[in-house]
């Protein structure tokens, strides 16, 4: 006999807490990685600045209109938080304009069709292992599917992000007058 965790009207509360948390949590590792959005790789967020970062945490909300893509926002959420956490060492030790200035050199050495294919490679990997997930659970009725989403598009933000921050860095390097090659300090 299967017995729930959960009662099925506290789950759709449970989701939203433990989805701001990961809303939080990506939040927070931005801010401890890229204080100043600097090396944020989202163009909206860092355009927009941190007004649209805290609007996201409404995305906690989602939960109610559907447990399933509640799922999705918190398993995408939390591997974007540990991203963001695996790279803080190195932006707090270095400062974020010498951290991006290091990605500066390194577009200025190589070439962006090796930088995008890797870039791609590596967001083909989560992608296919959510791919997979969602396959062998067998439907949309199952968590496993709406996990296996979260991690599949959480690949396909890898994609995404990832190869508009190559493209970004690419033309930035190509600048050729050096500027862009100097550590950036930000107020």
């Amino acid at each position: 006999m299967n017995v729930p965790l959960i009662d099925d009207r506290a789950l759709p509360h449970l989701l939203a807490v433990l989805v701001l948390a990961s809303r939080i949590g990506d939040a927070l590792s931005t801010y401890l990685l890229s204080p100043t959005l600097l090396l944020e790789m989202n163009v909206i967020v860092s355009r927009g600045g941190w007004s649209i970062a805290l609007l996201s945490l409404l995305v906690s909300l989602v939960p109610y209109y559907s447990t399933g893509l509640g799922v999705v926002v918190l398993t995408t959420s939390f591997l974007a938080t540990g991203s963001n956490l695996s790279r803080c060492w190195v932006a707090r030790a270095l400062g974020e304009a010498e951290y991006r200035a290091i990605f500066l050199r390194a577009a200025s050495r190589a070439k962006r069709s090796s930088a995008l294919t890797l870039v791609l490679a590596s967001a083909a990997c989560p992608t296919f292992v959510g791919s997979l997930l969602m396959w062998f659970s067998g439907s949309e009725t199952e968590w496993g599917y709406w996990f296996g989403l979260g991690i599949a598009l959480y690949g396909v933000a890898i994609a995404l992000h990832g190869s508009s921050f190559v493209f970004q860095l690419f033309r930035e390097a190509s600048l050729g007058d050096g500027e862009s090659l100097r550590p950036r300090l930000v107020p």
